[in-house]
């Protein structure tokens, strides 16, 4: 069931707000607003229209009405607040417990709200397996870094075998682990533990990068502990390159027509 509330008052949204966060509804805002961000660093977005999406697992985004990417967001969430400011504006205060970030969202107009429940067991099937990936990359490491060189893939360190390894523009050694899909917790102490077997057999402290679609938060969160980096890749433009070298070179087909 999808609820749509047109122009609403403050009073009435307050308490729509409330009443499908409690219930985890997917929720969705037209409206004017300003947003602060408060975490690693601060922000300040000044007034304008915008779209604001809560999922129904508490994560939160908003859209300015161009670009694909949200300008704001909050991965997860541990308590989202719907209330009214001295001022007579509504303010949402989406709280981010580790690491410690908050978003303040004052609306001072509200076009729009639509609420309710989505249902989605569908499996999302990525075109290109792991091994294709890092094919893709090893060709060109340009997608992970500017001036990266690949030297090698496969490398066995330790108890495992790092996808890639290279050397970055300015001499140092990088250990690239690459996952097809959303990088965990678990993926981030797996590259660590390549790292810190490079450096005890060569004394050297190289670069580790995480290379994957998505990573969760708490992947990030370790990645930072450690000293570790990540780069997100798209599947779809990888899947693209490999199209266009598909292309290039010509199918068995035609290969056999042209004879």
């Amino acid at each position: 069931m999808i609820n749509v509330y047109q122009s609403p008052g403050l009073d009435v949204a307050i308490d729509i707000l409330r009443k499908s966060i409690a219930s985890k509804h997917l929720i969705v805002i037209f409206g004017k607003c300003t947003v602060d961000y408060q975490g690693r660093s601060e922000s300040r977005l000044t007034s304008g229209e915008r779209m604001i999406i809560i999922k129904q697992d508490g994560a939160l985004l908003v859209h300015r009405p161009v670009g694909y990417s949200p300008v704001n967001w909050q991965p997860n969430t541990s308590v989202i607040e719907v209330k009214k400011t001295h001022d007579n504006k509504l303010v949402v205060m989406a709280v981010r417990s580790r690491p410690r970030e908050i978003v303040w969202i004052y609306f001072d107009e509200i076009y729009l709200i639509i609420v309710g429940k989505l249902v989605d067991t569908g499996e999302f099937i990525m075109y290109l397996d792991e091994h294709e990936i890092r094919d893709l990359l090893y060709e060109n490491p340009w997608v992970i870094e500017e001036g990266l060189k690949i030297t090698g893939k496969e490398k066995k360190l330790g108890s495992g075998y790092a996808d890639l390894f290279g050397i970055d523009k300015n001499g140092t050694p990088v250990v690239i682990e690459i996952k097809r899909i959303t990088a965990g917790r678990e993926a981030a102490l797996q590259l660590y533990n390549y790292v810190e077997y490079y450096r005890k057999v060569t004394g050297v402290k190289p670069r580790g990068i995480l290379v994957a679609p998505v990573v969760t938060a708490s992947a990030v969160e370790t990645l930072e502990k450690l000293g570790l980096e990540w780069r997100e890749i798209s599947i779809q433009k990888l899947w693209k390159m490999k199209k266009t070298k598909m292309r290039k070179h010509g199918t068995l087909t035609e290969f056999f027509e042209k004879k």
